[in-house]
C-alpha cells in the first residue's frame, strides 16, 4: 500500500503541472480521452488519481503537450533536461517545427495569463512572417543556407519557391502572436541579421530577380513601420481596435548575445534558449527559468523602454533601422 500512495503522489504532482499547461477553456478531459483512446470517464479518474497512468500513457501525455519529466519531478541540482524539434536535412521535419510553434502560440493565447519576454539578438522569428514576401524569404533562406536542405541547394529564390502549406503556418504564427502579450528586448543591431541576409543572396545570385530584392526589403521596411505602431499604442493587436494585446518594447545598449524567450502561463515558466541560428531548447525547470527572468528583469533595467510615451527614443531608433533598409536597397539598385 505505500508504494501505491508514493505512485499516486507522484501521479497527482504531475497532474497539476498538466493543469497548469492547459488553458482553461480547453476541456482536458477530452483531450486525454482522444489522445489516450479511452473512454472521458476512464480520463476524469486518471486526471483525479483515482486510476494510475501507465509509463506509455505517460510518455503520450509528456509528447503530445511538450512536458519534460525533468520539469515536473527535477528542478533542484545542475541539470536541466530540454526539448528541441529536430530540423536539419527535411523540408518535413521544418514544416513540423512550424507547425509545433504553432500550437504553443495557440495554447498561450487561449490563456488568459499569458505573458512572453523575448530578448531579440535578431529579429523575432513572428514578426519574420509579417508579409507573405517577407516569410518567403525567411523561410526559403532558413532551408536553403541553415538547415542545408537537399531540395533549396540548386534552387534560386522567387515567389514561388516555398509550399502554400509553410506559408499559411507563417502567416498563423504571426497572427497568432499578435493576440499575446509581450515585451520584446532589441538592440540597434537586431534588424541587421536580416537586412544582410537579403544582400548577401542578391549579391551571390541566389535572387532570379532583382527587383524580388527590393520587393523583399520594402516589406522588411513596413514590417518594421508595423512594430512602431504597436510600440506607439502599447497594443499588437491593431486590426481588432476593440481587443488589447499589450506590447513593450525596449532597446538594449547591451550586447544580448542570443534569442532568449520566456514565458509564463498559467502559473509556470518555460524558457527557450536559441541554437543553430533557428531551432531552440526548450525547458520547464522552475530553477533554471528563475534565473533566466532574473538575467531579462537585469536586461530590461539597463534598456531603454521605447513604447508608449518614449516618442524621441522611439523615433530615434526607428529612424536608425529605416535608413539601414533604404541604404541597402540603393546598393542594391546602384549594383
Amino acid at each position: 500500500m505505500a508504494t501505491a500512495k508514493s505512485t499516486f503522489e507522484m501521479q497527482e504532482v504531475f497532474i497539476k503541472h498538466l493543469k497548469q499547461m492547459v488553458p482553461s477553456n480547453v476541456s482536458l478531459v477530452d483531450d486525454i480521452a482522444d489522445l489516450l483512446k479511452i473512454s472521458n470517464d476512464s480520463a476524469y479518474r486518471r486526471l483525479r488519481n483515482e486510476t494510475e497512468l501507465s509509463l506509455d500513457e505517460t510518455y503520450k501525455i509528456c509528447k503530445h503537450y511538450r512536458i519534460s519529466v525533468d520539469s515536473v519531478f527535477s528542478n533542484k541540482g545542475d541539470s536541466v533536461t530540454c526539448n528541441y524539434i529536430k530540423l536539419t536535412d527535411s523540408a518535413d521535419n521544418f514544416e513540423s517545427y512550424l507547425t509545433s510553434l504553432l500550437t504553443q502560440l495557440t495554447r498561450l493565447q487561449k490563456s488568459e495569463d499569458a505573458k512572453i519576454i523575448y530578448a531579440a539578438e535578431e529579429i523575432p522569428i513572428f514578426h519574420s512572417f509579417y508579409s507573405k514576401e517577407l516569410a518567403a524569404f525567411k523561410l526559403f533562406y532558413w532551408q536553403r543556407s541553415v538547415l542545408n536542405i537537399p531540395e533549396y541547394q540548386t534552387k534560386k529564390f522567387d515567389w514561388d519557391s516555398i509550399p502554400e502549406r509553410q506559408l499559411q503556418l507563417a502567416q498563423d504564427i504571426h497572427e497568432t502572436y499578435l493576440q499575446v502579450p509581450s515585451t520584446e528586448i532589441w538592440t540597434t543591431e537586431t534588424i541587421q541579421t536580416t537586412i544582410k541576409q537579403i544582400e548577401y543572396y542578391f549579391e551571390s545570385g541566389a535572387f532570379k530577380d532583382k527587383e524580388d530584392s527590393i520587393t523583399v526589403l520594402q516589406e522588411l521596411k513596413k514590417m518594421m513601420q508595423a512594430i512602431n505602431r504597436y510600440a506607439e499604442h502599447e497594443n499588437k493587436n491593431e486590426h481588432h481596435k476593440s481587443l488589447v494585446t499589450p506590447f513593450s518594447l525596449y532597446n538594449s545598449d547591451l550586447v544580448i548575445g542570443t534569442n532568449c524567450i520566456y514565458i509564463t502561463v498559467n502559473g509556470t515558466a518555460y524558457s527557450y534558449i536559441s541554437f543553430n541560428t533557428l531551432n531552440s531548447l526548450t525547458t520547464g525547470n522552475q530553477q533554471f527559468c528563475e534565473e533566466i527572468e532574473h538575467w531579462m528583469k537585469n536586461l530590461i533595467k539597463k534598456s531603454t523602454l521605447i513604447s508608449s510615451i518614449a516618442e524621441k527614443q522611439r523615433f530615434q531608433f526607428f529612424s536608425k533601422a529605416y535608413k539601414a533598409i533604404d541604404l541597402c536597397i540603393e546598393r542594391i539598385k546602384n549594383y
